[in-house]
């Protein structure tokens, strides 16, 4: 018969069999000691189907079970010992032989024998094998639990996989584990089924059941027509719940070596940083070069925030042939930008910003330097003045700002004044807003004919007013197909904004930064035919529906009553107002629709055109479409932009250009993504990437081939990169994403 009992009850019984008329004898007084760590307690319960023994040592045999706390071992047979040490203290030993299994919650351990002290909590097993959390399978020659959170391992072989020949596993002379946190090993092979692939004296494999813990990144491999063969790898370091550092670095067989380093962190929301670098050192005799990109974000008191980004490289050359991620292989800029920006004087007080910045965009082997260094700018929001219904606003600004002309930077300072006055009338239908804003700019330079600053400095006052109209809009309802919408609301009406600026002297002499000191005195009206339509939609899983926009087109166009300075060149309102045919004056601007349909929150689409009613030519056209789910996200447009000329032998495309981007996550775990960038004017694939991956239930796998047919570039890449539960990967630095490459399985992040 097999029964429960509590190992001090075991002991009063055994000893009464022996002397059946006496008291068992008090036993002498025993030193405190502290309570058993580990999930052990000082209660500990046997069922066995045999037993027997005496005071301080006792067996059991059969199928032996033994409970203490939450820790549970079974075996074929144990047996207790009880042994006085010199001190004064009591040592207490279990021993477990044949088909021993410790259990202990999600952990589980079988081995041949077991030793286990209760006192010290200190276990011995002997050719064992199991399952300790979270998701790591053990075999080894022993396993010694030295805590309740520790196990040292001699002769170990582990992994994440569950099948009885894992995919792949790690087989090290001795290692150690932290639950929930990592294995430490040393002498370690690391196997593909039971191939041996890799050797490292010594690895790190963490364990965390939160996905961020400290150790080495698994090597990516890959093989470039342009850089040779490449191996890297990195090592994360989880400095805590809200803050990580990355290290790693590229070997290439052609073109030599590359390190990176990575720290971000995050604090009260919204602050934030990222700080991204990278260093490559090419073949002997070439210079080092470098990519940076630093982001900022830190909130200050009182409602102030510090902004500071850094976007810098070594030269184009490097980011064309090394940058990996087309949009910035492509880019020709450089940025560094320091912002202090808030509130005043209370909530409803002016915005301070205090900036610092510096932009340069290169043409070729020019470069345009800008530069504010720095510029400060008071601003306020138009509100309104008392109980009126007038509303003031207003914008000053000072700066000292810098342009470059044949490589040499020229600085002239430059203070700016703009307030302004408004009143709004509205109706059901129909709202007009007149506004009055008087400029005052004041530099401290003067432009000649070579555009170089000089001396005396020059002022620029004028006077602006426009009146915006809106409406009268007309509206209709419609019924919808019962498919998409039961109701469709269609919304037409007018928007109109009549500007009128005084004429701007000496216009050709006021020094040249940006936007601001383009403003030339004018006489227009844009005008504008909106359409909206509204369709009833639910909004949430209660059923409810409400008015949602799933159409816009815009219609636009502006006419000129003053065209004697070429006004029209220079309307930020459209995109191709600069490429005014040889400098010829018009009265009307291109006419622009833009085209917006949205069906749904995952699927959306662009149509925009900007057609020349002068010359009858369309000047530019792009479409673009996104379309997201939890199993497809593709988005990808055409951009489309010409010349304009009289002479149809003289109209050249500009620009005529296609980009998609498609991911796919297939069946089995399987992904597929891929992106292309194609020039119809030269007709060649500028880049496309295809990379398909795999993510099992222990491991992962990506392979890539990305082809670069981009200016000097001809380039053909293959990469191969594995992850590993609870072990990211990271990919090529140069244009990989590094927070996405490193995600793995179990992952860092």
């Amino acid at each position: 018969m097999r029964r429960w009992l509590p190992l001090p009850s075991l002991l009063l019984s055994l000893a009464a069999s022996a002397q059946p008329q006496a008291p068992a004898p008090r036993s002498p007084p025993v030193q405190q000691k502290p309570q058993p760590i580990g999930g052990l307690s000082d209660e500990i319960r046997v069922r066995a189907d045999r037993n027997g023994g005496e005071k301080g040592h006792f067996w059991w045999e059969g199928f032996v079970d033994l409970q203490s706390g939450d820790v549970r071992v079974q075996a074929d047979r144990m047996q207790y010992d009880e042994t006085d040490l010199p001190d004064g203290t009591r040592q207490r030993r279990f021993k477990g032989h044949g088909n021993v299994v410790f259990l202990r919650g999600d952990e589980r351990l079988a081995g041949e024998s077991l030793e286990l002290d209760m006192d010290s909590n200190f276990a011995v097993l002997e050719n064992a094998s199991g399952y300790v959390q979270p998701g790591v399978f053990v075999e080894a020659k022993k396993i010694e639990r030295i805590d309740s959170d520790t196990y040292r391992i001699h002769g170990a072989r582990f992994t994440s996989c569950a099948q009885p020949n894992p995919r792949w596993g790690f087989t090290a002379s001795s290692a150690t584990i932290d639950l929930d946190d990592h294995i430490s090993a040393s002498n370690v092979f690391f196997k593909v089924k039971s191939v041996p692939a890799l050797y490292l004296p010594y690895f790190l494999y963490p364990i965390k059941q939160e996905g961020r813990a400290t150790g080495l990144l698994f090597p990516h491999f890959g093989f470039s027509s342009l850089r040779g063969f490449n191996i890297g790898t990195g090592f994360f370091w989880a400095m805590g719940r809200s803050a990580d550092q990355t290290f790693y670095a590229d070997h290439y067989s052609k073109v030599g070596y590359g390190v990176g380093y990575e720290l971000r962190y995050m604090r009260d929301s919204p602050s934030r940083g990222n700080f991204k670098s990278y260093w490559f050192n090419p073949e002997k005799g070439q210079l080092t070069d470098y990519d940076l990109d630093w982001n900022v974000l830190q909130a200050l008191p009182n409602r102030f925030r510090l902004t500071g980004n850094v976007r810098k490289y070594s030269s184009q050359n490097f980011q064309q042939q090394f940058q990996d991620n087309f949009n910035l292989a492509t880019n020709r800029t450089q940025r560094s930008l320091l912002n202090l920006q808030g509130q005043i004087l209370g909530r409803s007080g002016p915005q301070l910003q205090l900036q610092a910045e510096s932009t340069d965009t290169y043409f070729g082997d020019y470069a345009q330097i800008m530069r504010r260094l720095p510029s400060l700018r008071v601003s306020r929001f138009s509100q309104k003045l008392g109980r009126s219904q007038y509303a003031f606003g207003y914008e000053a600004r000072a700066e000292y700002i810098g342009r470059s002309v044949d490589e040499v930077v020229d600085y002239w300072g430059r203070v700016d004044v703009a307030p302004e006055l408004s009143r709004s009338f509205s109706t059901s239908y129909l709202q007009f807003t007149p506004r009055l804003r008087p400029r005052f700019t004041w530099y401290s330079a003067t432009w000649d004919e070579d555009e170089l600053p000089t001396q005396p400095g020059r002022s620029r006052p004028f006077f602006e007013g426009n009146a915006e109209i809106r409406g009268p809009q007309v509206s209709r309802i419609f019924g919808g197909p019962g498919f998409y919408t039961d109701k469709i609301k269609h919304v037409v009406g007018p928007e109109i904004t009549w500007t009128y600026r005084t004429r701007v002297n000496d216009f050709d002499f006021i020094p040249k930064f940006d936007f601001y000191d383009q403003l030339l005195g004018t006489n227009q009206i844009d005008y504008s035919l909106v359409n909206v339509l509204y369709a009833k939609r639910p909004t949430g899983s209660s059923g409810k529906t409400a008015a949602y926009q799933f159409l816009t087109w815009r219609l636009t166009q502006s006419y000129y009553v003053q065209i004697a300075d070429n006004q029209q060149e220079y309307d930020p309102n459209y995109s191709t107002a600069y490429y005014a045919p040889g400098g010829e004056p018009t009265h009307v601007s291109p006419l622009q629709s833009r085209f917006r349909l949205r069906p749904t929150r995952d699927l959306s689409s662009n149509f925009d055109v900007e057609y020349d009613v002068n010359f009858r030519q369309m000047r530019s056209m792009s479409i673009y479409g996104n379309f997201n789910t939890s199993r497809v996200n593709f988005n990808g447009g055409w951009y489309l932009a010409k010349d304009v000329r009289r002479r149809v032998e003289r109209r050249a495309t500009l620009r005529d250009s296609l980009r998609g981007q498609l991911s796919l996550k297939l069946p089995l775990r399987f992904s597929l993504d891929g992106m292309a960038d194609y020039d119809r004017v030269r007709k060649q694939l500028l880049m496309s990437q295809v990379r398909f991956a795999m993510q099992a239930q222990c491991c992962g796998f990506s392979v890539e081939v990305i082809h670069f047919q981009y200016n000097t570039r001809q380039e053909r890449q293959f990469r191969f990169s594995i992850e590993l539960a609870n072990i990211g990967s990271i990919g090529n630095f140069m244009g990989q994403d590094s927070v996405a490459s490193r995600q793995g399985l179990g992952g860092f992040r």
